[in-house]
């Protein structure tokens, strides 16, 4: 039987989010520059940087691999 899962997907979703706000104050930044892959990293990184309500300026990054492994 599989274990139900403890995350509490909002709360840390919020956690981040209020993170990247304070990390950005600090940094007396307006906003976020995310290099953007294509992978999910790059798609979760910019949804939690878009979700600050701050600026965020994303950046297409070329990955160097077969054709076969980056068309999706």
């Amino acid at each position: 039987m599989a274990k139900k899962s403890t995350i509490q997907t909002e709360k840390v979703n919020t956690h981040i989010v209020e993170w990247l706000k304070n990390y950005a104050a600090n940094a007396k930044v307006n906003g976020f520059v995310i290099g953007i892959s294509g992978g999910v990293d790059s798609a979760v990184t910019s949804t939690l940087c878009a979700q600050t309500g701050l600026q965020v300026l994303c950046v297409e990054m070329p990955i160097h691999q077969a054709e076969s492994q980056v068309s999706r």
